[in-house]
């Protein structure tokens, strides 16, 4: 089987408090360690100003084999909360990260890892694939089980990596994991926008 390797540039706010140890560090750890050799970078973020700070970071030379940015933090609707939630100035809406993504994603996927990010209407999606040039956007719709959904994104890198970073590539990624976890596709409402 051919593997066209992408990278991982992960972004992670807390998730559950200062006591928690939830991460999706292992997942990362999984890929790294499996026969695909996922590459990783990840960080911890605490604040707006850190995410943004972060994301400037991925579009560097030296992280060009990073095509996969997996924003792991609380959202909702259209919305990242990777600091304190009851602040209103730690929230970034999504024309905010458009802003800071615009023309610099091609050839690459953003992932949420947040409850609901993409539950926004079709065409704010295809503005926002534009915009950014991302080949494509993936997230729930729904609410999710965090460790659930965890296991199925660590399911989902590995299926990009057997796909080339296309509209077509992209496709056979979303059709793939629709075939083979049917259950929690659909209980999570996942989805993956591909730019035409």
């Amino acid at each position: 089987m051919l593997i066209y390797r992408k990278g991982v540039f992960c972004l992670e706010s807390e998730w559950f408090g200062l006591r928690s140890t939830v991460s999706v560090r292992p997942a990362l750890e999984l890929l790294r360690s499996s026969d695909y050799h996922v590459a990783y970078i990840h960080r911890d973020v605490a604040t707006r100003a850190e995410l943004e700070h972060y994301i400037r970071k991925w579009f560097q030379e030296r992280h060009t084999g990073f095509e996969i940015l997996w924003l792991a933090m609380h959202s909702r609707r259209g919305l990242l909360l990777p600091g304190d939630m009851r602040r209103p100035d730690e929230k970034m809406h999504i024309d905010r990260l458009e802003e800071i993504l615009a023309g610099k994603c091609r050839g690459r996927v953003i992932h949420f890892g947040g409850c609901r990010t993409i539950e926004m209407p079709a065409a704010r999606i295809r503005k926002f694939l534009r915009a950014t040039g991302a080949v494509a956007i993936s997230g729930f719709r729904e609410e999710v089980d965090w460790t659930e959904s965890t296991l199925f994104e660590t399911a989902y890198i590995l299926e990009l990596q057997k796909h080339p970073m296309n509209a077509t590539g992209m496709r056979k990624v979303r059709n793939a994991m629709k075939r083979m976890r049917p259950v929690e596709f659909e209980a999570s409402g996942f989805n993956m926008h591909v730019r035409t």
